[in-house]
């Protein structure tokens, strides 16, 4: 098992780690979705407007973290996974932005928080997090190879 992590190119090593760390929090932030762990009163319930629709963003989450673990297409899946991190960030800075925002709800149960600035400061934290996944998958993106590069003698 060791010789074949000593075979694996480091840069590749950091690819598939990133990969690991993404499609981590999109499986965890899915499940919590699908079980409603957190998310009456969310943020994210306020822009889905129903429970359905919540759990099938969670669905679709968890059907891109396996995507992206899968390694096919790997550019374009973890493409994705960046461009709803953006997406997602863009709504918390929205929500930011309301006279009383609601908590993201997207990681973890945030029920029976009322302090706005204590809601602000876990939306800030959000951003932070969703800022590093996307610099997490530019990376992942930069370092998937093209088969259609590789020499045919290799």
């Amino acid at each position: 098992m060791l010789a074949c992590v000593r075979s694996i190119e480091p840069s590749q090593l950091l690819r598939v780690c990133c990969v690991l760390i993404v499609a981590g929090v999109f499986v965890i932030s899915g499940v919590s979705k699908i079980t409603g762990n957190g998310q009456e009163g969310s943020m994210v319930a306020r822009y889905l407007n129903s429970v359905e629709t919540v759990r099938a963003l969670g669905y679709a989450e968890i059907a891109l973290a396996l995507w992206m673990l899968s390694f096919r297409m790997p550019r374009l899946s973890v493409g994705i996974a960046a461009g709803a991190l953006l997406g997602f960030t863009v709504l918390i800075g929205v929500e930011l932005n309301r006279e009383k925002p609601l908590p993201c709800g997207c990681l973890q149960a945030t029920p029976g928080i009322q302090d706005p600035h204590a809601i602000r400061r876990g939306l800030w934290g959000s951003i932070g997090r969703n800022g590093v996944l996307v610099s997490l998958s530019v990376v992942a993106i930069m370092l998937a190879t093209d088969p259609r590069s590789r020499s045919k003698d290799a």
